[in-house]
Order: structure tokens, then sequence, then C-alpha cells
């Protein structure tokens, strides 16, 4: 009997633990901080997170990059608590203002984006409402839309070879590539306009929540989730359609922003979304893939660590907009509306469109 008490007791602290463990990060949301060389651009419309951004243009562009036509589109995600959006906004970052885009035909978050020549498209994703702790009964999607520059709705594509969510989505050379996150398989989905899907080689680890890039005619596969943040780094060849392992993160990280400027890898924040020992990680790295051997180095700091969100090379800046300040359930009470822009950057390379 004596036994009994002690456990109920046990389990009674660690129950008020955690509550008062909510209460505080609830009570205390992290604010922006000054950060050299980061500004804050107009808030978004609507704070949310676990969206997808990629930068588009207003009118055709026939030789890409337009640099004087560039818009950041910022695409669904989650508000609230845990509510799907099909939602569209466009920053003009000539005019330093926001307009509503075209609407997703459907809800999704957890989804991928990417501009293919001066066209926008977004694959996979899930529709379901609920946060983190009901992840794992998430439906993939295989939906595949695309945004032409100026138009008024997004046209709907052949749906990928198999559905994904928590996945990334590269352009180079002409083609799509969507890598890793949750699906039937780990293999790379390509797509070539005119010729439909075809399958790559299967990720030497399957997870979901990674970063991606692309520098020196390879995909930088960056941490992600399996079920808990890694530090592993895989790199793919669009080429030979092989693996090769890549220097690791010297922290572990998930739901990161990321981005390529001028062949120097950036990646943002990110998480570890456990519920009482998780965080959001204030670790932001470099990587300059021109190097031999390149090695890891801390990159400039941003105003706020945020998860769930992209980072997008937006004219000769990097540009972050949304995600979220705290981690996984608590997610739902920590969605931002902040934009944050790096002006120190360079001009990434046009090879992917």
């Amino acid at each position: 009997m004596r036994s009994f008490r002690i456990i109920l007791l046990v389990l009674m602290l660690v129950i008020a633990a955690a509550l008062a463990a909510g209460a505080w990060r609830i009570a205390e949301q992290p604010q922006p901080r000054m950060a050299e060389g980061w500004s804050l651009g107009p808030p978004l419309p609507a704070a949310r997170g676990e969206l997808a951004t990629a930068v588009g243009y207003a009118r055709p562009c026939p030789a890409p990059p337009c640099a004087d036509n560039e818009r950041l589109f910022v695409l669904g995600g989650l508000s609230g608590f845990f509510n799907p959006e099909s939602r569209v906004e466009v920053f003009n970052p000539t005019r330093n203002t926001w307009s509503v885009g075209p609407p997703l035909p459907d809800a999704r978050h957890h989804f991928a984006a990417a501009q293919l020549g001066d066209e926008l498209y977004v694959s996979g994703g899930t529709d379901i409402a609920g946060g983190h702790l009901g992840h794992q009964y998430w439906p993939p999607q295989n939906n595949f839309w695309r945004l032409g520059p100026g138009a008024d709705k997004w046209q709907s594509l052949p749906p990928m070879i198999e559905p994904r969510w928590g996945h990334r989505m590269v352009a180079y050379r002409g083609r799509l590539y969507v890598i890793g996150g949750r699906g039937r398989t780990g293999r790379v989905l390509i797509y070539t306009p005119g010729k439909d899907w075809s399958l790559g080689a299967e990720m030497p680890r399957v997870r979901d929540h990674l970063s991606v890039v692309e520098a020196g005619s390879k995909f930088w596969v960056i941490g992600g989730r399996d079920p808990n943040s890694i530090t592993r780094v895989d790199i793919y060849d669009p080429a030979a359609d092989t693996w090769a392992s890549g220097p690791e993160l010297p922290h572990p990280t998930s739901g990161a922003a990321e981005v390529v400027v001028d062949g120097i890898i950036y990646v943002f924040g990110g998480e570890e979304p456990d519920f009482l020992s998780g965080e959001v990680k204030d670790n932001h790295w470099s990587l300059d893939t021109r190097l031999d051997p390149p090695r890891w180095q801390p990159a400039p700091r941003p105003p706020l660590a945020v998860h769930g969100s992209n980072a997008a090379a937006l004219g000769s800046g990097i540009a972050i907009a949304g995600g979220a300040s705290r981690h996984g359930a608590f997610s739902a009470v920590a969605w931002t509306d902040t934009l944050q822009i790096f002006k120190s950057a360079g001009r990434r390379s046009a090879s992917s469109h």
C-alpha cells in the first residue's frame, strides 16, 4: 500500500511539473532580439508555421532569375490549435508589403514548394488537423500543383508517384526532386515536365522534417527526425543517382530553415519536439561547400529562433517567414508572424532553374 502511495505521489509531481512547464512556456513567449546583419520586415498577415515558402515571380520571367520581379510566396501551414491552412500570402521586397495570393486548392501542412523556371510547384503534405502528438497518424497526400506568374488559380498536375509529408522538393536542371518525408518508401521522386514521374535511389536513412539544398550539382540532405532529431548529412548525386555521407551537423535538428547562397549552406533553428525535454534550437550553422574539406561553422544568429519554416534567397538577402518559437505541442501557442531578413548575403546561383 505504501509503495502504491509513493508511486501515486511521484506521478502527481510529474504531472504538476509538466503543467508548470507548459504554463511557463505559454506565458513567456520568446521575442525577437537585436541581431547583426538581420532586420524585421512587415509581419505576415497571419501567424502560422509548418508552412512552405518559395520565391516566385509577379510577371513572366523568360530567363530566370529576374531579381526585380521576385516575390516571396508563403503557402499553407498550421495556425491556431493546429488548424490546416490553404491561404497564400505574397511579399513584395521592393514595396515592403504583403498581398493575398491564390489560395491552395486544399489546405496543406508539412508539404513542400519549389520554383522551376518561372513557375511555382507544391507537392504532398497532409490536411489533418492536430499537432505533433498525432503526427504518426497523418495520411500523406500525393497532390502536385503548379502556379504560373500572375495566375489567379493553381493548376492540378499528375500526382506524385507516391504520397509524402515532411519532405523537401528541389529544382535542378529542369527537373523537380522530392526527397525524404514519410510515405511508402524513402526513394527520390523525380518529376520531368512533359514526361511525368520516375523513381530515384532509396535514401540511406529515411526521415522527415529534414533540410535539403542543391550546391555543387549535389543535394545536401541535412538533419531531420527519425523519430528524434539527428545530425546526419547525406549527399545525393542526381547525375549518378547515388548517395554518399556528408559532414554531420554539430548538433541535431529537425524542421530547420535552410538555404544556399554562393555555395554556402545555411541552416537556421529547428527543434527537438519532445514534450518535456524538447526545445527550439537556437543553434544556426553555415557550411562552405567550396572548401576541402567543408566544415560547419556558426551562422549569423537570427532575431528569433523558430522551427517549421523555410529560408529563401530573396534578392541579395535571406528571408525566413513564420514558424513557431516553441517546440512540439507548444507550437500551437507560439506560431509567429515574424518576417526575418538577412541583408549581408551574396547572390544565389541560378543553376536550379
